[in-house]
């Protein structure tokens, strides 16, 4: 049902809608291809995911061996350092410490959105880019706070309270906080701009 606007002129029509360009074939099959691609990507990081965990072993260790005396130095998915005078420790990255379970979801349903042709492709990898940095600095956060604390605190009580109550803590907030970043930016919510706006408004009325 059309609507009409009425100013001092009378009535008029509201302006039509823009139509929507259609995408390209060749827009299409690169949207299906990297769509595959990035699937794909997801089930090798799930199949290799042992690698996945020597590589966050590594960079803890690179980023952590300033910050602890006598350093830290990786071995495959272990970073060892010495935790107290004349002990020392190897930290293992388990299955359950590594970011390959977390981010392969998200490179999924990053592949399925992109070849569904809905979202732009500036979005979609804007989303999943944010989003899986978010993971791994968390628990590259994570890894460090539990090092850092079996050092400082010993390792019989620094060790279970900042990996049992300091680490699941960052993690929640960490990997919920990257979930909420992919969805914010794939749907577009504006969130601050809406705030700004209504503030606006009510200025406005006042």
């Amino acid at each position: 049902m059309p609507a009409f606007a009425l100013s001092q002129r009378g009535f008029e029509a509201p302006p039509a809608p823009r139509a929507r360009r259609r995408p390209s074939a060749v827009d299409t099959a690169l949207r299906v291809l990297i769509g595959l691609a990035l699937v794909a990507v997801a089930v090798l990081l799930i199949v290799f995911e042992e690698r996945v965990r020597i590589v966050e072993a590594g960079v803890a260790s690179a980023w952590l061996s300033p910050l602890v005396p006598g350093g830290v130095r990786p071995y495959l998915n272990y970073f060892i350092l010495e935790v107290e005078p004349g002990r020392t420790v190897a930290f293992m990255v388990t299955n359950e410490c590594t970011i390959a379970f977390l981010t392969a979801p998200l490179l999924a349903l990053s592949g399925v959105i992109l070849a569904m042709k809905r979202v732009s492709w500036g979005r979609v990898l804007r989303a999943l880019i944010l989003s899986v940095v978010v993971i791994f600095l968390t628990n590259q956060v994570r890894l460090g706070v539990i090092a850092l604390g079996s050092h400082a605190l010993g390792f019989d009580v620094g060790y279970e309270l900042t990996h049992r109550l300091i680490g699941s803590v960052l993690s929640i907030i960490g990997f919920s906080a990257a979930y909420l970043v992919f969805v914010v930016v794939i749907a577009d919510l504006h969130l601050f701009r809406r705030q700004q706006t209504r503030r606006y408004a009510r200025r406005q009325r006042a």
